[in-house]
C-alpha cells in the first residue's frame, strides 16, 4: 500500500455506521464523504495547468501524483501558472488535500484532470501555447474580472482563451450557469423585488414551522435566521414529511417570483443578463470563452447554440415547469424558431443532525437557493 493510501487509511473513522440510499437521498451522507468542493473542482483546474507549463504529460493516476509532490513550493516552472502568490499557496494547500480526501474522489478527478491535460496538448499541436494560467480568485493580466473561464491559455502569438472547466458522465448535463436566487436578482437589477420573494416565504413557508412566532415575524425572520433554522432542524428531524412539503412549497414560491422578475425585463435587459452571466461561448470576445467537458480520463470542446441565436431573440417568457419541483423554462423566440431554455432552483445541500445550522440546506437557504441553466431542451 502506498503513501497516499496509507494515509487516508488512517484518517478514515472507524465503526462508521452504514448509510442506504434512502439516508443519502435526504442529504444523510458519512464524515469521510464530506469533502472541500473547492479543493475538489480546483483539482480539474489547477493540475492540467501545472503539468502543461512543466511540459509533463501524465500517463496515470499515480504517475500524476508523484509529479504534483514533486512540485514542492509551485516556483520555477510552475509559478507562471499563478496570477497572485496567494495563489500558489492555495495550490500548494491543495496538493496536500490529496492525502486526506476520499481515495474514489481523487481517483475521478485525476482522471479528468488527465483528460482535460491532453486537450490542452492538443491544442497546443495545432496552435502553439506559451502558458496555461489558472482564474482561481483573481482572473490573470488582459482577462475581464467577470469572465466566466477556469483557466486560461496564452498563445506564443499573443492571443488568449478562457476555458470553462466542467466534469460528469457522458448523459449528464452540467449547469452552464450555477449561481443563486438572491445573486441573480441582482443580477437583472430586480433588487427591490426580493421583497415580495420574502414576503411570500414567510406566509408559505417559514410561518409554518412550529415555535417560529416565538422568535420571529414577518417583518424581522430573515434578520433571524439561525433561530429559524434550528426550529426547521428539529421540525425535519420530527417530521419530515411535512417539512418536505414546505420545502415543496419554498420551490414553487421561488420559481413563480423569479419568473415574474424575469418576465418584467426588456428585450435589451434579457439579452445583456444572458450575455454577461451565462457562461456563453463567444468567439468574438477580446478573450474568447469555449466550454470543455471531462469525462473520464477524455475531455472536448462542447456547444450551446444559445450563443449563436442570442442576437436574433426578438422575445421571451419564463414559466415554471407543473410537472417538476424545481424546474422552470425560458422560451425564447426568433423570427424563424422558439427555442426552450432549462434552468431549476434547488437546494445545494441537505439536512441532517450534527450539521452547522448555518450550513444547513432547503429552508436553510431562504433567498440562496441554487439557480441554474443547464442548456436548450
Amino acid at each position: 500500500m502506498g503513501r497516499l493510501q496509507n494515509a487516508v487509511q488512517q484518517l478514515k473513522p472507524k465503526n462508521q455506521p452504514t448509510l442506504d440510499n434512502a439516508d443519502r437521498a435526504l442529504g444523510l451522507v458519512p464524515l469521510s464523504e464530506r469533502v472541500d468542493t473547492t479543493a475538489t473542482a480546483s483539482i480539474t483546474e489547477l493540475f492540467p495547468a501545472l503539468a502543461f507549463n512543466n511540459k509533463f504529460k501524465p500517463s496515470n493516476i499515480e504517475d500524476f501524483k508523484k509529479f504534483l509532490y514533486k512540485l514542492g513550493d509551485l516556483k520555477k516552472n510552475a509559478r507562471k501558472t499563478f496570477v497572485t502568490d496567494s495563489n500558489r499557496l492555495a495550490g500548494i494547500k491543495i496538493i496536500e488535500k490529496l492525502a486526506i480526501l476520499p481515495e474514489s474522489l481523487v481517483k475521478t478527478k485525476l482522471q479528468n484532470a488527465i483528460g482535460i491535460t491532453r486537450f490542452l496538448y492538443d491544442l497546443h499541436s495545432s496552435k502553439p501555447i506559451q502558458q496555461v494560467v489558472w482564474g482561481y480568485r483573481e482572473k490573470p493580466k488582459g482577462v475581464p474580472n467577470n469572465h466566466a473561464g477556469d483557466i486560461f491559455v496564452y498563445y506564443r502569438n499573443k492571443n488568449i482563451l478562457g476555458i470553462s472547466l466542467k466534469a460528469g458522465t457522458a448523459s449528464s448535463k452540467e449547469p452552464l450557469l450555477n449561481s443563486y436566487v438572491l445573486t441573480q436578482y441582482k443580477a437583472i437589477k430586480r433588487e427591490n423585488d426580493v421583497k415580495k420573494l420574502e414576503d411570500g416565504l414567510w406566509t408559505s413557508v417559514y410561518s409554518k414551522i412550529p415555535g417560529v412566532s416565538d422568535v420571529a415575524n414577518k417583518n424581522n425572520y430573515m434578520s433571524n435566521k439561525n433561530e429559524i433554522r434550528q426550529l426547521y432542524l428539529d421540525y425535519f428531524l420530527e417530521n419530515q414529511k411535512q417539512a418536505d412539503e414546505l420545502y415543496a412549497e419554498m420551490l414553487k414560491i421561488s420559481r413563480q417570483q423569479f419568473c415574474k422578475a424575469v418576465n418584467s425585463l426588456s428585450l435589451q435587459e434579457f439579452k445583456e443578463w444572458l450575455m454577461v452571466h451565462f457562461n456563453l461561448q463567444n468567439k468574438k470576445e477580446k478573450v474568447p470563452l469555449i466550454l470543455v467537458k471531462a469525462v473520464g480520463s477524455t475531455a472536448e470542446q462542447k456547444g450551446d447554440s444559445l450563443a449563436e441565436i442570442l442576437p436574433l431573440i426578438d422575445d421571451f417568457k419564463a414559466y415554471l415547469n407543473t410537472s417538476s419541483v424545481q424546474e422552470w423554462l425560458i422560451d425564447v423566440f426568433t423570427p424563424d424558431e422558439k427555442k426552450t431554455m432549462k434552468m431549476t432552483i434547488r437546494s445545494d445541500s441537505g439536512v441532517r443532525a450534527g450539521k452547522k445550522v448555518s450550513q444547513l440546506g432547503r429552508l436553510g437557504k431562504f433567498t440562496m437557493l441554487k439557480l441554474q441553466y443547464s442548456g436548450l431542451k
